[in-house]
C-alpha cells in the first residue's frame, strides 16, 4: 500500500473525507490529477464538506473540466455560508481561465462582498481577480482603484506589483 493511503486503513467511527481531501490534495501537488479524482469520488457527493468541494474543483481544472469545476463550485457557493467566498474567489479563476472577464469581477465583486458582510473588512483574493477582471476588459481606471483598494489592505499581497506594473 503506497504510504499517502495509510490514513485511510485506520478504523475510526470518525468521518474520513478530511483523509481523503488530504490524500487528494496529495496527489494534485505530485501532477496525479485522475488519482485525485479517484480518491475524492471515495466520499459521496452529498458528504462532501465546502473544503472538500474545493478540492474536487481544484482536481476538475487540472483535468482541464472548467464546467464541472463551474458546476461544483457553484454547488458549494449554494451550500455553505461561512468560507462561500472560498469557492467564489475560484470561480473568479475559472472564468479567467475560459476568458469570461465579466464573470471574473463578478464573482470577485461577490466574494468581497459576503467576505466583509461576514468577517467585516475586504478580501484580498477578491480585490485581486476584481482588478485583473478589469484589466483583461481594458477597464484600467477601475483596476487601478481595485488594486490601490489591495494596496491599501495589504500592501504584501503575492501577485500586487505585477499587477501594478501591468497597469502602468
Amino acid at each position: 500500500m503506497p504510504a499517502p493511503e495509510f490514513a485511510w486503513t485506520l478504523k475510526t467511527h470518525q468521518s474520513k473525507d478530511f483523509v481523503c481531501e488530504l490524500l487528494a490534495r496529495t496527489y494534485l501537488a505530485l501532477n496525479a490529477p485522475s488519482k485525485a479524482l479517484e480518491i475524492i469520488n471515495r466520499v459521496p457527493e452529498k458528504r462532501r464538506r465546502p473544503y472538500y468541494r474545493w478540492t474536487e474543483a481544484d482536481t476538475l481544472c487540472a483535468l482541464k473540466d472548467f464546467h464541472g469545476a463551474k458546476k461544483v463550485l457553484i454547488g458549494s457557493c449554494e451550500r455553505d455560508n461561512r468560507s462561500k467566498h472560498k469557492a467564489l474567489i475560484r470561480l473568479s479563476k475559472v472564468h479567467y481561465l475560459l476568458g469570461d472577464y465579466q464573470k471574473v469581477m463578478k464573482c470577485g465583486f461577490k466574494a468581497d462582498e459576503f467576505f466583509q458582510e461576514k468577517w467585516g473588512n475586504h478580501s484580498d483574493d477578491a480585490l485581486f481577480w476584481q482588478a485583473v477582471g478589469a484589466y483583461r476588459l481594458g477597464e484600467n481606471d477601475k483596476a487601478l482603484g481595485l488594486a490601490m483598494k489591495l494596496k491599501a489592505n495589504n500592501p504584501r499581497y503575492d501577485k500586487l506589483n505585477t499587477l501594478l506594473d501591468k497597469l502602468g
